[in-house]
């Protein structure tokens, strides 16, 4: 089936009525024997090849690497779908994700409601298993659902797990992929490697079905384009997706939302939409950070190049936009704190690549004396300030669960830094650092915010420890008690390749 070539403007004009629901149906049922399965470009010059005698429209109207599909068994052979475990997962709650998917909109709201509310024994269990139990974190957020004890969460995320599993090896589709991403999105957290598997699995799957080519020129509906638009989030995913291998547009607020949606929905719909481009920044820094192959190089960055990128951003950005994350304004809009959040971290992320480019031009060891560290200390101080600013509100919003290690990044910089000043009387970054700390905590106690949990299981004892021999002023007396230290002290910076994705990675040796 060749679908690129195929002129896109036979959509129906009633779209809501005679083709959202079927539409959004055969995209997300479980059911089905056979799914479209892109041809590998190799092949697919084959097809052109052959297909050049059959031709009879312009030259110039043709894609140059046209996009083609084959139809391909869903299941392994034997299995059928009355055979799948994931049905029976379902029935254990039903709560709205209004407070999710505005803030990352996987779904079309509308349309995903009329197939829930009509036709909802043909959506996929595991689509819904899992946005169950995404959907429990926000359970107090609830006036009626309060009232009542959540059920086991843990057990609830086991439930989706299994369902998800069960679908992905006995019918995998695009709701497969939706559910993936739901699940890395999901709260809390607590599978960095078992994520990180699954982003993997669910980028394969993408381009298998045909997820990462731009189908604006297809002949589809308006519905299924925006969907296949907004489901190919994984921009900047290292060693999974390369800007080569790509060419989906970055969604724009009309393809989250309808044009008659409220400001509030659009704006939220622009918040989305420049967390999204944020990636592409994420994606050249993590290049750097990957580049472990010199038969293959990196083009060559310097600092000051890295940092026009992320300068050419901001500048891009609606005014609205540039004022949240530059001076922390509008931050009442669904996810604008975690927005701003994942700008502080792809900030700190490049002054830690700055201090490793200047430690690697001087040729030494040490980058204390580097024009970037004290940028690097501003950029993990403003993280901490930043949470410490937080509200209920914004706690109890949304939250990419892999922003957790932007706090780990933070303090340990922070800590790097205190320990630089031990000797001096009033020491700052460390003061910080038990001020990030002391925050985290509270948020923990308070509101249960988990993503507190990782910087307060590997940093607080720490930053107790480097408090109390910070007023040693002996050096004698205080390189024996750091013996147990780290000797890098360092967060890696790959922790931060988490950011929207859930990947995870961990290579020692990058030490700035």
């Amino acid at each position: 089936m060749h679908i690129a070539g195929l002129e896109s403007n036979d959509t129906p004009q009633n779209e809501q009525e005679s083709g959202a629901l079927p539409s959004i149906v055969g995209m997300v049922a479980e059911s089905g024997d056979d799914n479209p399965h892109i041809v590998s470009p190799a092949v697919a010059e084959d097809n052109r090849f052959l297909e050049n005698y059959l031709w009879t429209g312009p030259e110039s109207n043709r894609s140059f690497r046209p996009v083609r599909f084959n139809l391909v068994p869903r299941r392994p052979l034997g299995v059928c779908a009355s055979q799948t475990l994931a049905a029976a997962k379902c029935e254990v709650i039903e709560k709205s994700f209004q407070r999710a998917n505005v803030c990352f909109p996987i779904f079309d709201e509308a349309s995903f409601r009329s197939a829930y509310s009509l036709q909802r024994d043909k959506l996929s269990p595991a689509l819904l298993c899992n946005l169950y139990a995404n959907s429990l974190v926000y359970w107090q957020a609830s006036s009626i659902l309060s009232t009542n004890n959540p059920p086991d969460m843990r057990f609830i995320w086991n439930q989706a797990n299994e369902a998800l599993h069960s679908e992905l090896f006995l019918s995998p589709g695009i709701s497969t992929v939706m559910s993936i991403l739901i699940n890395v999105c999901g709260r809390p957290s607590t599978s960095m490697f078992g994520n990180g598997g699954m982003v993997g699995t669910a980028v394969a799957l993408a381009n298998a079905l045909g997820l990462h080519r731009d189908p604006s020129g297809w002949g589809i509906s308006s519905l299924e384009r925006s969907l296949r638009i907004r489901l190919y989030l994984a921009y900047g995913t290292p060693l999974q997706v390369h800007r080569a291998q790509y060419d989906v547009p970055f969604p724009t607020a009309d393809d989250l939302f309808a044009v008659e949606a409220s400001p509030y929905g659009r704006s939220t719909a622009s918040v989305f939409v420049a967390l999204t481009t944020l990636t592409d920044v994420l994606a050249r820094y993590l290049e750097h950070i990957y580049a472990v192959s010199s038969s293959f190089p990196v083009v060559e960055q310097s600092a000051i190049d890295l940092e026009r990128m992320l300068n050419e951003w901001e500048e891009a950005l609606a005014e609205d936009m540039r004022n949240l994350v530059l001076r922390g304004m509008h931050q009442d809009l669904p996810s604008a704190a975690n927005f701003r959040l994942a700008y502080l971290a792809v900030k700190l992320l490049l002054r830690r690549i700055q201090l490793g480019l200047s430690r690697s031009s001087a040729g030494a060891d040490d980058n204390s004396f580097s024009p970037f560290y004290i940028p690097a200390q501003r950029a993990a101080e403003d993280i901490a300030y930043f949470v410490q600013g937080l509200t209920e509100d914004q706690l109890c919003g949304f939250w990419l669960p892999v922003l957790a290690f932007s706090f780990t990044s933070a303090t340990m910089l922070l800590l790097r830094s205190g320990l630089r000043m031990r000797h001096q009387p009033h020491n700052k970054p460390l003061k910080v650092a038990r001020d990030l700390i002391d925050a985290l905590r509270v948020h923990k106690e308070r509101y249960g915010w988990d993503l507190a949990d990782h910087c307060l299981s590997h940093c607080s004892d720490l930053v107790e420890k480097v408090g109390m021999h910070s007023i040693q002023t002996d050096d004698s007396l205080l390189a024996p008690d750091y013996a147990d230290l780290p000797c890098n002290i360092d967060m890696d910076p790959a922790t931060l390749e988490e950011l929207f994705v859930g990947i995870t990675g961990f290579p020692g040796e990058f030490d700035v």
